[in-house]
């Protein structure tokens, strides 16, 4: 095949089509190579916790604490089922970057301190899911360890500590379970971009280690075409090419680049679309929702082993027939926090918050909840128990909302976001929706409405608008990998059990990968939620409190 190639047909090779595919050759019979996130699930074509419902397991700090590289081998093989059920040939993952300290985002998705441990458990997740006929992708090479300034930031290592601890789980991984991809990271390693990072990437991962697979960049962490391209990256992503595609096409007719490279290059993709099978199965069909038992027991025993008991003065194991009464404290206790934010995250199966299954479980005995603080950073989107059926949305093609709709779709929650382009508008990516919702509040006063657009909305209750940002647009923020606005806030108050009808109108004016908005609802504020806390534990027969972070602290970006 490599030989009866274009020039042109090999960059698009080495260039994403879109967010999650390549560019297929179909004179050739090059059919597009899919990718999916990620670390602790198959998600599929969704983000931030969207597409496909997918088993959700562990995440890699509990799957680091479970000592356990059997287990893991085995949770590969069932993430190996679901990539293939979301029709994807290759899984982004494991992330084996170190824990260097508490305060990094991404530490959640990683296994370990300890560069030996991360390495075992490697070995076992890429030995598991390529056991399935699914192509890995060991990440973030290399020391991407902090998301502080993580597309600009120099990590400054010396040759000795990038040896022992950096590297040392890309290498035992690649020696020991031989995986067929990996990803470069955003940041500089001494001085250089990992994306063109010839020492690493040339010298250490293909001549030292004897690495075969594919290197595919961090999304969008592409920061040139020659060097890129000439140190060893084998594929941009995601799509259509800033640094790829033409540029590339151009940089070996001026003889920037040779075209030796690029044969190269395409020779490890052809390779993994061959190691996954994919010029027999292109995969060309809608995604798929698993949900096995057997898939969901095996994840409950992994997050089971997972769990380390620090110390126990006899108060465990509860006995449920000597308690009348269990206070249950901690915001964590009320939410499901079962992974971090960011491209880890994805629409579990199934959920159930401690409170609940300790509610579940005690049966007869009395349990009272109190949240004894408040630790969102940010208003989370308003929750599906508020929203009885959730948002209705229309999507019209256009600009001002008028005509029949195109689209009809529906969302749980408050958090209203689309990847791709709606089918159907004259332009594409361009169009306007309109999405109700009936909003239940549970207590009386004055809440805060929040909004975050990637584009542009605005907010009615009951038909009065209450947040603006199609007239009066905020800042940039931080939310959605930085391509989300800054938070709006608005207060109204709100009766307890009285409906309320939540109207956002919304413009893809300005949208970039992302579209849509995330509203959010924050309740009155208290300032008792300690001393109600102490009365609840100081009253009941046990205390079970829940502590953590959350999601909107542990993410990415």
């Amino acid at each position: 095949l490599l030989g009866e190639l274009t020039l042109e047909e090999k960059v698009a090779l080495m260039t994403g089509r879109d967010m999650w595919s390549v560019n297929p050759v179909d004179r050739l019979g090059i059919p597009a190579l899919k990718l999916t996130d990620g670390p602790n699930g198959a998600r599929g074509t969704g983000l931030l916790g969207t597409g496909t419902p997918a088993l959700c397991l562990p995440c890699g700090s509990a799957l680091g604490a479970t000592w356990n590289p059997s287990l893991v081998e085995e949770l590969g093989g069932v993430l190996a089922e679901e990539t293939r059920a979301r029709g994807c040939h290759v899984l982004l993952a494991p992330t084996v970057n170190i824990h260097r300290s508490p305060l990094g985002g991404r530490n959640f998705e990683c296994y370990s301190e300890d560069p030996y441990l991360t390495g075992r458990i490697a070995v076992g997740f890429i030995r598991g899911v390529q056991g399935g006929g699914i192509g890995t992708t060991i990440k973030h090479f290399v020391a991407n360890d902090s998301e502080f300034e993580r597309n600009t930031i120099d990590s400054v290592v010396p040759e000795r500590a990038l040896r022992e601890i950096y590297l040392r789980p890309f290498e035992m991984a690649v020696e020991e379970a031989e995986p067929w991809g990996l990803m470069a990271a955003y940041n500089r390693v001494n001085g250089s971009f990992a994306c063109e990072h010839r020492d690493l990437l040339t010298a250490v991962l293909f001549d030292e280690w004897g690495f075969d697979g594919v290197v595919v960049s961090d999304w969008f962490g592409t920061r040139s075409t020659a060097a890129s391209a000439s140190a060893g990256l084998t594929l941009e992503m995601p799509g259509r090419g800033r640094f790829f595609g033409p540029s590339l096409v151009a940089a070996v007719e001026h003889g920037e680049v040779e075209e030796a490279v690029l044969d190269g290059s395409v020779r490890r993709l052809l390779r993994l679309m061959d190691r996954t099978g994919a010029f027999e199965d292109p995969m060309d069909r809608p995604e798929e929702r698993l949900d096995m038992p057997k898939h969901r027991a095996l994840a409950r025993r992994a997050s089971a082993e997972g769990m380390v008991l620090l110390s126990n003065d006899g108060l465990l194991p509860l006995d449920p027939a000597a308690l009348t009464s269990l206070a249950v404290i901690g915001p964590n206790a009320a939410s499901a926090m079962i992974m971090g934010g960011g491209s880890a995250a994805l629409k579990p199966e199934h959920d159930t918050t401690p409170l609940e299954a300790l509610e579940s479980r005690l049966g007869s005995v009395a349990v009272r909840y109190e949240p004894g603080a408040v630790t969102e950073r940010t208003a989370r989107p308003v929750p599906t128990r508020l929203l009885g059926d959730g948002f209705r949305v229309e999507y019209f093609d256009g600009d001002d909302w008028s005509g029949e709709p195109i689209l009809v779709d529906g969302f749980s929650d408050g958090r209203l976001l689309r990847t791709g382009d709606v089918p159907g508008t004259t332009e594409p990516g361009r169009f306007t929706a309109r999405a109700t919702a009936t909003l239940t509040p549970e207590s009386t006063g004055v809440h805060t409405i929040t909004m975050v657009q990637v584009g542009r909305a605005r907010v009615l209750v009951d038909g009065a608008p209450v947040i603006d940002g199609i007239s009066d647009p905020p800042p940039p923020g931080e939310a959605f990998f930085g391509l989300g606005s800054a938070e709006m806030s608005a207060e109204v108050h709100l009766a307890a059990g009285h409906p309320v009808r939540i109207t956002v109108e919304y413009s893809s004016e300005g949208a970039f990968m992302f579209r849509g908005v995330q509203v959010g609802l924050l309740p009155p504020e208290r300032d008792d939620l300690i001393d109600r806390a102490v009365v609840a534990a100081e009253a009941c027969d046990a205390v079970v409190l829940v502590v953590g972070t959350n999601d909107d602290w542990e993410t990415e970006g």
